[in-house]
């Protein structure tokens, strides 16, 4: 007698976190080919245009790495979902939660970070966005600001140590034991490798704008978007800041709660993520994608 396999809920949560590590090692693999091509000084935008035009195959790792890069942050979210839906912060500790929250909030910020190194008008509009976000905290703003974006001819090199460096070995050393647990294996990696490379070969790259270019309104990245809408109608800090921090506050605080709270808290968490998922799922038909 055949035995029945796990239900498909459960074969989605198996499954989510084996993808996500299997397109971030093909987005590693790729960074670390890009990078000895990069350097975060001078005309940025010139350097890549030429790494994307006259570097033999540089346009394939450079979309190989862009769409591995986007689909394992998706995939991660999606994990990080998957958790709260299924309520596993019941049965995990308040600090693997924090980590599990700490390492999506990196992984965005690493997604973030390669989109200012594109060096053309969106990415250093993003980047100056994100000082401005980081300069509206309260006491550290002035220190925090050169943290993550540089300026004058060091404008890149910040979000560069962040997005080659610093940012890799602290999710590394984040998720070793979950990278242990779900390390990707024959039918998981070969599929991710050949789904960013069939991808990379079908799908281009998003037109870029140079440094010099007069826009009306220039876009950030997908999961920026909702932000951006945000700080047009409040103050940076309240948008960008006081927002973004207390629900990051809901989700840490999640484990710690019972009964009738946690109803509220999950409820409260869900519903600000379901607001922003829509207003930004809104901004993306409103621009064609």
């Amino acid at each position: 007698m055949t035995m029945p396999g796990p239900p498909y809920s459960l074969k989605v949560s198996l499954a989510l976190p084996r993808l996500a590590l299997a397109t971030g090692l093909v987005c590693l693999g790729s960074g670390l080919l890009l990078a000895f091509q990069f350097k975060p000084w001078g005309d940025v935008f010139a350097q890549v245009e030429a790494m994307t035009s006259q570097v033999p195959f540089g346009w394939f790792f450079r979309r190989i790495h862009f769409l591995s890069g986007e689909a394992c942050v998706i995939l991660t979210l999606l994990h990080v979902l998957d958790h709260v839906l299924r309520r596993n912060d019941r049965i995990l500790s308040t600090t693997a939660w924090a980590r599990l929250w700490l390492a999506s909030a990196l992984a965005l910020l690493l997604l973030f970070t390669g989109y200012v190194l594109k060096g053309d008008k969106e990415g250093i509009l993003a980047g100056t966005i994100l000082r401005n976000l980081a300069e509206a905290v309260p006491v550290a703003g002035e220190q925090l600001g050169p943290v993550f974006i540089g300026s004058g001819s060091d404008f890149f090199f910040p979000p560069y140590l962040w997005h080659c460096w610093l940012l890799p070995l602290a999710l590394g050393f984040l998720l070793r034991k979950h990278i242990r647990s779900w390390l990707p294996r024959g039918a998981y990696l070969t599929g991710g490798l050949l789904l960013c490379g069939l991808g990379a070969l079908a799908i281009p790259m998003p037109h870029s704008l140079p440094p010099e270019a007069v826009v009306e309104e220039a876009y950030g990245p997908w999961f920026f978007l909702g932000l951006q809408e945000l700080l047009k109608h409040a103050p940076p800090l309240w948008a960008g800041i006081v927002l973004p921090g207390t629900l990051a506050a809901v989700f840490l605080g999640l484990p710690l709660t019972s009964g009738r709270a946690e109803q509220a808290t999950r409820l409260a968490l869900l519903g600000g993520i379901g607001v922003y998922a829509l207003l930004t799922g809104f901004l993306l038909i409103q621009r064609g994608f």
